[in-house]
C-alpha cells in the first residue's frame, strides 16, 4: 500500500522528501504538522518509512471500508475532534511509551485557505504529560493541485522540518491558562516554518520562546 501511495505522489507532485527521511526512525517523539489537504498526512507517513510513526486521525475515516483499511494498516489512532476521549489520550501515551513517533495536526481540521488555524489545546497536554521531544513539520502547495491537473502538470510541494524542541517545565500542575500559553508557543514554533502570509492565526505574533527550548535529536 505504501508503494502505491508513493507512486501517486510522484505522479501528481514534485517535492524533496530528504528531510523526512532524515528524521529519526523511532521515538518517543511528537511530530506536529499543519493540515491543508487530505494528502498531507499520508505523504509524511509513507516518505518517513521505514519508521515507527503513527498518527491521530478523525474517527470518521473508519466509516468507509477503504479509508478504514488504510487507517488500520497504518495503526492510526481514531479521534473525535469535538471531544477527545480518555481512551484516545491513553492510546497516545501508550504509543509514546512504546517509543513510537506520534504525528498530530494540532489545528484539528483542514485549513481551507492553507493558513494556519488556532491550535487545539490537546497537543500541549499530551506534550507536557508525556515529556517527549517535539518536532515541527510543514507542507505547502496542495491548494494548486486542481489547476495543475487541468494543465497536465505536477504540483510542486514544499516540505520543511523544523528544529526539535522540548518543554522546559518537567513537573508540577499545568492549569488551563498555562496550558493555553504553552499551546501558543508550540504553535508559534510551527508557524515559524511558514511564510508570513500563511501563518494565519499566529501571523504577527511574538516568537520569543520562554516555555520551550531547542534540542538535538539522534539520527
Amino acid at each position: 500500500m505504501n508503494a502505491t501511495f508513493k507512486l501517486l505522489y510522484r505522479v501528481f507532485y514534485t517535492f524533496d522528501a530528504s528531510e523526512l527521511r532524515n528524521i529519526q526512525k523511532k521515538g518517543p517523539l511528537l511530530l506536529i504538522s499543519n493540515h491543508t489537504n487530505v494528502f498531507d498526512g499520508p505523504l509524511l507517513y509513507v516518505f518517513m518509512q521505514p519508521s515507527s510513526v503513527l498518527a491521530m486521525a478523525k474517527k470518521e475515516l473508519w466509516n468507509h471500508w477503504f479509508t478504514a483499511m488504510v487507517m488500520k494498516s497504518w495503526s492510526s489512532i481514531p479521534v473525535d475532534r469535538e471531544n477527545m476521549t480518555r481512551e484516545t489520550m491513553e492510546a497516545c501515551f501508550t504509543a509514546l511509551k512504546e517509543e513510537k513517533i506520534l504525528a498530530i495536526a494540532p489545528e484539528g481540521t483542514r485549513s481551507k485557505d492553507g493558513s494556519l488555524q488556532e491550535g487545539k489545546a490537546g497537543v500541549a497536554f499530551i506534550a507536557y504529560k508525556a515529556q517527549v521531544p517535539i518536532l515541527p513539520v510543514i507542507t505547502l502547495g496542495y491548494n494548486n493541485l486542481k489547476e495543475n491537473v487541468k494543465k497536465f502538470r505536477r504540483t510542486p510541494l514544499v516540505i520543511k522540518v523544523g528544529t526539535p524542541f522540548e518543554i522546559i517545565q518537567k513537573s508540577g500542575r499545568l492549569d488551563a491558562a498555562a496550558r493555553s500559553e504553552l499551546n501558543d508557543e508550540i504553535m508559534l514554533r510551527l508557524a515559524a516554518l511558514l511564510p508570513e502570509d500563511k501563518r494565519g492565526f499566529y501571523s504577527g505574533k511574538e516568537k520569543e520562546y520562554s516555555l520551550t527550548k531547542d534540542i538535538e535529536l539522534p539520527k
